[in-house]
């Protein structure tokens, strides 16, 4: 008896310290991993744009949709303007948005299972044909998510490629679509003139946020 409450007493004790270290830890910011290729014209403005949707994305214009309003604040803020439908043949841009996810999932095996060994199978576990030795229980941690966007301006007259930036984010835990908008500041960082190659940008959430 001495030894399973001094197993549950360890256990409840780790369990609060858990919640008080996360309670401690809540993000103040989104941590991307970004790249950027080519160099934005200089002396060019950003001017007029258009959102390129590619004929794979047009098959889910639900998701385009949110794609193009989570990229849309960072692009205004930079200073380009969105093109009227009526007036799309006369922008002075396009641009090409994707989102890729990826989620993979991480199996924890661990002695005995959650409680310990009194688990059913355990050492000290007692079935209808006696006590049973060790084993081992599988259990799903959360997933690894990955969430990328890409980004591609060109110019609408000559298709020349003006500026390509990629920003990605890990996590664990379930797909979060509410990170994007600070995915595509994280792309854009620097802009017009932000360093070539692989970097790592912080961009911090809003006091509401956490």
């Amino acid at each position: 008896m001495t030894g399973r409450m001094g197993w549950f007493s360890f256990l409840r004790m780790a369990v609060l310290c858990g919640l008080v270290w996360l309670s401690g830890c809540a993000a103040t910011s989104i941590t991307s991993q970004v790249e950027t290729f080519g160099r934005w014209p200089d002396g060019r403005k950003p001017g007029t744009f258009v959102f390129d949707v590619l004929p794979s994305q047009q098959a889910r214009p639900t998701s385009s949709a949110r794609l193009e309003a989570a990229a849309l604040p960072t692009l205004r803020a930079l200073g380009f303007q969105l093109a009227d439908p009526a007036a799309a043949e006369r922008a002075d841009t396009v641009v090409q948005l994707d989102l890729r996810v990826r989620v993979e999932p991480r199996m924890r095996y661990e002695p005995y299972g959650p409680y310990g060994p009194y688990a059913p199978y355990g050492p000290h576990w007692h079935g209808a044909w006696g006590w049973w030795g060790p084993g081992w229980v599988a259990s799903m941690d959360p997933p690894w998510v990955t969430l990328r966007v890409d980004v591609v301006i060109r110019d609408r007259r000559t298709h020349q490629v003006l500026y390509e930036t990629h920003a990605s984010h890990d996590r664990l835990g379930a797909v979060d679509e509410s990170v994007l908008p600070y995915l595509f500041e994280a792309a854009f960082q620097g802009f017009p003139d932000a360093p070539p190659g692989p970097r790592v940008v912080d961009i911090p959430l809003p006091q509401e946020a956490h």
